[in-house]
């Protein structure tokens, strides 16, 4: 019986998610369409909708963009001068002001934690001010501050970069530090959907360092989960990350940021 419940309860709760009504709604218009020519227009846009919060079509982008970024494990990590943490894992708009939220690119920041306490790194540098437009009175490395130190790495090894709006100005201020403060080795540390930008940007600026790509967003399409076959929100705002990402690739080329 509660293997039944246990069904019905997942069967369920899709038409409670906003895009799945969306898609049964719309093939109920279509049948209800006398024109042929309208019917077709619909199913069109329909189909755009699907294939874009699609599992499969989400998990290739973002597979063109992971792929060539594998897993590292921590203790094959050469041991560096300081872990380059690029920010995009802090809400700096937060209902609640001032309180650090941390957001589905979470792991380069525990990730930086976990390289530091294993003694890869001897300092950490989080680059990241405010990307938004408008809205810039909380900045995201002054947030993470607070993390890092409740995780427990002394104030003495963090280093702070609040003033970069993108991936370009994070390399470009984060070159300006470590000439500063002597610094020669490093490890980047990005989600790996991001690492072929942020790696392009900081060789740009001649920075020497490896790479740790993290927060992997590729799905397992051979699990058979029955989710992967329904119209997803989370598969549409990973389609968009990743066409995004390749958007800002190509825009980045061509004004030579990389």
């Amino acid at each position: 019986m509660d293997s039944i419940f246990f069904i019905l309860s997942k069967l369920g709760t899709i038409l409670l998610y906003p895009l799945p009504v969306f898609f049964l709604l719309a093939l109920l218009l279509i049948f209800k369409t006398k024109s042929g020519h309208g019917k077709y227009r619909l199913f069109q846009i329909i189909l755009f909708l699907y294939l874009a919060s699609n599992a499969f079509i989400s998990n290739f982008l973002v597979q063109t963009l992971e792929k060539d970024y594998p897993p590292v494990n921590i203790a094959e990590l050469p041991k560096s001068d300081v872990a380059i943490v690029l920010g995009g894992m802090i809400q700096t708009i937060s209902a609640h002001p001032g309180r650090p939220e941390l957001s589905d690119s979470a792991d380069r920041l525990t990730d930086a934690v976990r390289m530091y306490k294993a003694g890869k790194v001897k300092k950490i540098l989080f680059t990241g001010g405010s990307g938004l437009l408008f809205a810039n009175t909380y900045r995201e490395a002054d947030l993470a501050k607070e993390l890092f130190l409740d995780l427990g790495v002394p104030e003495k090894d963090l280093i702070w970069e609040n003033n970069s709006r993108n991936t370009y100005e994070n390399a470009v201020e984060t070159k300006k530090i470590l000439q500063d403060k002597k610094i020669e080795s490093a490890i980047l540390v990005t989600s790996a959907f991001h690492m072929k930008r942020a790696a392009g940007c900081f060789q740009k600026q001649s920075i020497s360092f490896v790479v740790y790509p993290t927060d992997y967003r590729a799905t397992d399409l051979q699990s058979g989960a029955f989710e992967l076959y329904i119209p997803s929100a989370g598969f549409l705002d990973q389609t968009s990350m990743a066409i995004k990402e390749w958007v800002g690739y190509f825009v980045y080329r061509a004004k030579s940021y990389l």
